[in-house]
């Protein structure tokens, strides 16, 4: 029951009008990369792309912290469960260091301690 109201906000969600941004959640296949971080030519493969509304701007590291926590299991938003649990179905790792979450067309790599904004990367 739970799992279909949390389907339900979200399809609400999804529904309203206005601005939306595009997330994109690309990992780091370097075997080296949670020791080295993120190194520009990484291999990084897509593993993930949805849309959430814009609320406001200026609000990517927020949304950055949001996309870490649902990625490893700890979803802090009630519209995040489900991207959380379509992530595990595809039996995909933890988001960790060296990965790179992009905000429409604004790239982060997840740094030891937060985030740190890297040119597109050629995928």
């Amino acid at each position: 029951m739970l799992h279909a109201r949390l389907a339900l906000r979200a399809a609400r969600r999804w529904l309203t009008p206005g601005p939306r941004l595009t997330v994109t959640v690309l990992l780091n296949q370097d075997p080296d990369t949670l020791f080295s971080g993120y190194l520009p030519g990484a291999r990084l493969i897509l593993a993930y792309r949805y849309t959430l509304p814009a609320v406001t701007a200026g609000e990517d590291r927020m949304l950055l912290e949001r996309v870490f926590a649902a990625f490893n299991d700890q979803p802090v938003h009630p519209d995040d469960q489900l991207h959380a649990d379509a992530w595990a179905a595809k039996r995909l790792r933890s988001l960790s260091v060296g990965d790179v979450v992009a905000i429409d067309d604004r790239y982060y790599a997840c740094a030891p301690v937060g985030w740190m904004s890297i040119p597109a990367p050629g995928v």
